[in-house]
Parts: structure tokens; C-alpha cells; sequence
């Protein structure tokens, strides 16, 4: 009988053999994977990054999801599910969506203070291998994001993309360039694309029809068998195409290829990714040098097997570390200089890329590390290829896929019209340099795709309709397939007039200080606020439709007009009231929850309490509509100095708000998500004779107490700002 198990990693899981590297249960080896991949419902939950108040850190996500749903060959598919009440939603652990959220306040309990995981992925699987559930969650509250390359941060997109391999079904891969290598840097955005490896793996996982692949097996000079191998395919042009591990009885198969020839080769499982980085179900020797088993053929959905191959000699001889930026970036038609690092790197070694068209020139062979140039030809191939460095000895060693050939930054140098109305419906010329088939163009909340709503005109013009677009000021950024970008800053104003419709509470002291929240639609990031034609210091954009003000205070009564002004010069009115009386300060409930049939006392702290109130809870903190009202307890000790005992209303399971409100000048004090209701107990399961139908399973949290195992794929902080993407301790 299968069951749901949970595990807690922080290094990679174990493959099976396969090209790529595919997760697996390493209590019995079972590879995990979805039984509807062509049909997997992704949420990008709403409230985003508190990094990127623009939304672009959701078209960043969308971009990767894009990234695996290109890949040809599969049927697997990202869907991403826009219902707004499934984006409001913060349940991730709910089985019944599959999320990509920030956790700024480590609400998720995978975060506590000092955590050095910046992402992880938790998996929920039966031990048949079969994923129930996965969600992806960013630890926001230790971490900084970026859409836009700033220094210290980590790439959106480049982080996402990786994610979703493991949600997908994906482990780490020996290949240095590739989007699942298990480490990533702030200053590295290569991942955003993938590597021909990561499309093989995912080709092999859910293939629409006959894939190519490589079988053999590996072994020694005195006839035994060399368990877990890292064998490599490269294609007739030197590039790296595939990988994958060998099986504890030194058998392999590379999966996932197109028809060609290939050269096959084999190198230890150490450098720069190793053991560590993968379950430890796999048996992985390293006592043998780099080695080529020869050349190829592979036919359309055929099977090719290079026999039994043996291997050189071990060796001390490395090319490449776990701290090494990778991949290296080679721009085609420019020279460009690397450093890696290893051992044995000595004088009189040779250093050459498997792909013949790089010319690569040693400059410092420094034994830790060598440091050359590589000559890359205008008008090749992106994609990635190997480094191989022979000793004076003749011992070799393989960087497998480590370096990475690119176009140049597309440049986008001007828009017209430069603006337009938010609504759309305006064509857009982008000009510039670079582009290429391929490339989308993100604009605001919006991502254009080359081929559907972008149309490449040459490569220095791209033309698009404009879709309805998030207000505001925005740059256009072009990116090319390969992950590059080019970016005009504030190249593009989506012009509307902002809307407001509720502010709350509409009116606060007149020293100063209440909290007011602004409700409408196309604020911007930069909006200001004035009451009277006072200008309001403290004002918080949390998102087109929503900004937070302190109140600087004026003088008792109005109503005065209270005005947001974007930062290109679109305004909206409403009315704010100054009283002479203090705000209520609601600081606190206890007991802070109880049953959602409600009926039990609270105190509440209050300070400045009005003569004439009320007390509401579940109130909408940010509109101060709804709410059911607590009365008063009947203890005569109920209103006292600073305490007031009510009885709590009925309401529904989960946090609510909790309002003290003066019924005569509308002055308010909000504590958002101070009260928490809890759901009813279950009541009797039935009685007399009868059968029993199986529940399903319910949440992780309840099936770590019945043998439920997860799986959470993390990325680790490393100093000097190097992460490590994999599983946990358990």
C-alpha cells in the first residue's frame, strides 16, 4: 500500500541514470513525478516581493514558467491559475493549489531568524513516487529580490526557474551552466535559460514520444564496475547536450536526445558538484580519471549503446570548484577572461573547449586555479560547452558544461509613442540592437512574446500592441532567449488618472499620527499624499490599488481634501476630518483566539477610549466595511481604565481584524489579524455497524503523525553571497 511520507533535504536527491537528474524517494529509489504533467496548476500568489512593488516580480516568475513550458518534446506544462481568490490565498501547504509565494514574516515556519535559505521547494508525494502537491516560497524576510540586476540581490527569474525544475520533478545536475546546477550567486542570471541538459531531463520525465538515448556501462581496468558516474553526451559540435549518473552496477543511460552523433565521456561525480548534492540512494565512486568512450550515432527515438567502456586511472588533477561563479559567460564575437579554480593546475597543462570554434589561451596556471581567455566567433550558436585541462602527466579533467556562449545585451534605446492610456490598444515601436527570434519584451505587468503579441520587425525594431497595463512610469526591458536583457529606464508612462474609493478611517486626531489606508485604483510607486494641501511624509505604496499614510496632523475640523498625486502628475480627491480628540489605540487581545461559534470574553488593551464606541471584529482592515460588533460583557468590571471585556461574535475559521471604533467622530484603531477563529471540532464519524471509506489525505501538517514524508529542495546561503540550491538536513 503506497503512503505520504515527509523528509526534510537540504542537498540534492538521487537520480536514477537518466539524463538530467530526476528526484527520487531515496528510502526506495521510486523517481517522483506528476501523473497529469500536462495540466500543472500554478498560483503566483498576489501580494509578491516587498523587494519589487512594481509587479515585475510576477512577470519574472511567468517568464520562467515560460522557460520550461518551450521546452518540445514533453508533455509537460506549466498552467498558471489567475482567479483572484486563488492569488489572495496564503494556504500553501493546502493541497489543492500549488504556490509560488514571498514569505516576508516566515509565516511559513521554514524561515526562522538566521535561516540561510533563500528559496525552497516543498514536495508532497506518495512513496509510489507520485507528487500530490509542491509549492515554491521565497524567504523574503531574510533575503532581498530584484527584477532589474541591483547589486546584493537575487535575480527573480533566475532563482524561479530553478525552482520549478524541482517542482516539476527535477534534481541538481553535474552540468556546471546548467539552470539545476545546485548553486547560484546574486550576481549570476544564466539560470533564467535553459541548458539543453535541463530539456533532455525534463524530455525524460514526461516524453510526448520516443526519445533518443545512450546506454553503456562504466568500469575499471581490472574489470570492476564504477558506480554513479557522471557521464556526459556532447554533440557534433562540441556542445554539451545531456548527462547523467550511473547506477550502483556501473550501467548508465542518457535520455532525451535528438538524432545525432555524440561523443561520450565519463569523469567523477566530485567538482564542481558532488555526493552531497544528491540523495543518498545513489552509490557514487570517484577513483577514476576523465575519459571519452569515442563517437555515437543516435537515431530518431532510438536507443545507441556504447557497450562496457573502461576508465582511466585516478587522478588528483580538478577543474572546478563549488565557489566558482558558473556558468562563465563567453559573448559571441568578443574575447572574454575566466578564472577556475581546481588542483594540479599547473605550468605546461593544456586548457581547450570541447567546441573547436573557441579558441581558449591560458594567461596564469597558478596550481588552485588557471586564468585564460576564450575567443568566441561572431554568428555561432548559443549554448553551452566543456572545458578539459591534460596535465604534463597526461592525467585529464572535464568542466562539464560550465561555460556559456551568449549574444550580446540586446540594447533598447527608445520607445514610441514614449506614453499612452493604460487601457491599451496603442501600437508600440521598440528600437534598438540585438534582437532576436525568441525574445519577449516586458512592459509593467506585462510580458510580450516574440512570434504571438511581439512582432520582431529586424533586429533593431520590435513592434507591439499595447495590452491594459498597470499605470506608472516603466522601464522596457528586451530579453533574448538566452537570459540577457537590455533595458530602457523609465522608457514607457502608462497613462491614468487614479481613483479613489474608500479611505480609512476617514477621520484622526488633528496632532498627527493615525494610520490611514487608501483604497482606489492606479496609484503608483512614488504617489504622494496631501491633506489641506499639506503633504503627508509617511506614505507607503503597497500596490496599485492601496496605499498607507501616518497622518502629519492639522487643524480640528473639515472635511479637508485629501489628495493623491502620482509621480507623473494624475490626481484623485477624496475628504479627511481632523478631530480635537485623540485617536483610540487598540494595543492588544487575550486571549487572542477562540471557537468561530464565538460566545466567549476577550479583553482588549485600549488606550483613549472614547465615551461613545464600538468593537468589531473581522473587519476589512483596509476599507473598514464589514464585521460583526462585540457586545459588552455583563461583568460590571467589564469597561475599566485601559481594559475593555466583550463577548466575542461568531466568525469564520482563520485571522480576523479587530476595530475599536469611536460611533461619533469615526475615529478607529485597526489591529490587523489580532483575532483568530478556530474551526469546530469534527463531530461524531457516525455509529451501528456500517463501513469505513479511506479519508484522502488532509494537510502535510497532519500527515507527518501518519508515515507522510516531503520532500523541501532548498537554496543554502554560502558566504561571500554564494548559494547552494538543494535538500535540508533531515
Amino acid at each position: 500500500m503506497s503512503r505520504l511520507v515527509l523528509l526534510l533535504a537540504a542537498t540534492a536527491l538521487a537520480g536514477l541514470g537518466l539524463a538530467h537528474v530526476q528526484l527520487v524517494y531515496q528510502n526506495n529509489g521510486n523517481p517522483l513525478s506528476w501523473s497529469n504533467p500536462a495540466a500543472i496548476p500554478i498560483v503566483i500568489q498576489e501580494d509578491g516581493s516587498d523587494n519589487v512593488p512594481d509587479a515585475s516580480d510576477e512577470v519574472a516568475i511567468r517568464n520562467g514558467i515560460a522557460a520550461w513550458n518551450a521546452v518540445e518534446g514533453t508533455t509537460a506544462r506549466l498552467v498558471e491559475v489567475t482567479t483572484p481568490s486563488q492569488r489572495a490565498r496564503t494556504d500553501f501547504a493546502a493541497q489543492d493549489l500549488h504556490t509560488i509565494l514571498f514569505d516576508e514574516d516566515n509565516s511559513s515556519g521554514y524561515f526562522p531568524s538566521g535561516s540561510g535559505t533563500v528559496a525552497l521547494t516543498p514536495l508532497l508525494f506518495y512513496t509510489t513516487g507520485q507528487i500530490l502537491d509542491a509549492d515554491i516560497l521565497f524567504n523574503g524576510g531574510t533575503f532581498t529580490f530584484t527584477t532589474r540586476g541591483q547589486a546584493g540581490r537575487f535575480d527573480v527569474q533566475d532563482v524561479a526557474t530553478h525552482e520549478l525544475g524541482h517542482l516539476l520533478g527535477l534534481d541538481h545536475s553535474g552540468v556546471a551552466g546548467a539552470t539545476m546546477f545546485p548553486y547560484v550567486d546574486s550576481t549570476v542570471i544564466l539560470h533564467r535559460s535553459l541548458s539543453t541538459d535541463d530539456a533532455a531531463g525534463i524530455r525524460s520525465l514526461y516524453p510526448s514520444e520516443s526519445v533518443g538515448r545512450i546506454t553503456g556501462t562504466v568500469q575499471r581496468a581490472d574489470g570492476s564496475v564504477v558506480a554513479g558516474a557522471h557521464v556526459t553526451a556532447r554533440d557534433a559540435s562540441g556542445r554539451t547536450a545531456a548527462a547523467a549518473l550511473g547506477r550502483a552496477n556501473g550501467s548508465f543511460t542518457i535520455e532525451g536526445l535528438e538524432a545525432g552523433t555524440y561523443e561520450v565521456l565519463a569523469h567523477p561525480f566530485d567538482h564542481p558538484v558532488g555526493a552531497h548534492n544528491v540523495s543518498s540512494w545513489h552509490t557514487i565512486q570517484t577513483d577514476f580519471g576523465a575519459t571519452s568512450f569515442g563517437l555515437v550515432t543516435v537515431t530518431a527515438g532510438g536507443v545507441a549503446s556504447v557497450g562496457t567502456q573502461t576508465v582511466a586511472a585516478d587522478t588528483t588533477l580538478i577543474l572546478g570548484r563549488s565557489y566558482d561563479d558558473y556558468p562563465q559567460r563567453v559573448t559571441m564575437g568578443q574575447s572574454s577572461f575566466h578564472i577556475v579554480r581546481g588542483s594540479g593546475l599547473i605550468e605546461g597543462s593544456t586548457l581547450t573547449a570541447s567546441d573547436p570554434s573557441m579558441v581558449v589561451t591560458p594567461t596564469a596556471w597558478l596550481g588552485s586555479q588557471v586564468q585564460f581567455q576564450v575567443a568566441c566567433p561572431a554568428g555561432v550558436e548559443p549554448g553551452h560547452f566543456d572545458l578539459e585541462v591534460v596535465a604534463p602527466s597526461g592525467e585529464r579533467a572535464l568542466l562539464t558544461g560550465g561555460l556559456e556562449v551568449t549574444p550580446p545585451d540586446p540594447v533598447v534605446s527608445s520607445i514610441s509613442p514614449t506614453g499612452a492610456p493604460s487601457t491599451g490598444g496603442t501600437i508600440l515601436n521598440v528600437l534598438g540592437s540585438g534582437f532576436r527570434p525568441g525574445c519577449r519584451l516586458v512592459l509593467g505587468d506585462r510580458v510580450y512574446t516574440e512570434g504571438q503579441e511581439l512582432v520582431l520587425v529586424d533586429e533593431g525594431r520590435l513592434r507591439l500592441a499595447l495590452a491594459s497595463t498597470v499605470a506608472g512610469v516603466h522601464d522596457v526591458v528586451v530579453l533574448d532567449p538566452t537570459g540577457v536583457e537590455g533595458r530602457l529606464s523609465n522608457g514607457f508612462h502608462a497613462q491614468a488618472n487614479p481613483t479613489i474609493a474608500v479611505v480609512y478611517p476617514a477621520a484622526g486626531q488633528a496632532a498627527g499620527g493615525t494610520r490611514v489606508r487608501v483604497t482606489g485604483t492606479n496609484f503608483q510607486l512614488g504617489s504622494t499624499v496631501s491633506i489641506d494641501g499639506v503633504p503627508q511624509g509617511q506614505v507607503e505604496f503597497l500596490g496599485p490599488d492601496l496605499l498607507e499614510i501616518v497622518t502629519a496632523g492639522g487643524v480640528p475640523g473639515g472635511p479637508y481634501v485629501l489628495t493623491v498625486t502620482t509621480p507623473t502628475g494624475e490626481q484623485a480627491s477624496s475628504a479627511f476630518v481632523y478631530q480635537a480628540g485623540s485617536d483610540p489605540s487598540l494595543l492588544g487581545v487575550s486571549p487572542a483566539s477562540g471557537p468561530s461559534g464565538g460566545g466567549n470574553e476577550v479583553t482588549l488593551s485600549v488606550t483613549d477610549l472614547p465615551g461613545s464606541f464600538e468593537v468589531l471584529f473581522g473587519v476589512d482592515p483596509d476599507t473598514g466595511v464589514g464585521g460583526a460588533v462585540a457586545q459588552l460583557a455583563p461583568d460590571p468590571a467589564a469597561l475599566s481604565e485601559g481594559v475593555v471585556t466583550v463577548v466575542v461574535p461568531a466568525g469564520s475559521p482563520g485571522l480576523v481584524s479587530v476595530v475599536v471604533r469611536d460611533t461619533e467622530t469615526g475615529q478607529a484603531s485597526v489591529l490587523d489579524g489580532g483575532y483568530s477563529y478556530s474551526a469546530p471540532p469534527p463531530g461524531p464519524s457516525g455509529g451501528g455497524c456500517g463501513s469505513v471509506v479511506p479519508m484522502g489525505p488532509g494537510s502535510w501538517r497532519d500527515l507527518l503523525g501518519h508515515g507522510g514524508w516531503m520532500v523541501v529542495l532548498a537554496l543554502l546561503l554560502w558566504r561571500r553571497a554564494r548559494v547552494a540550491v538543494g535538500p535540508l538536513a533531515g
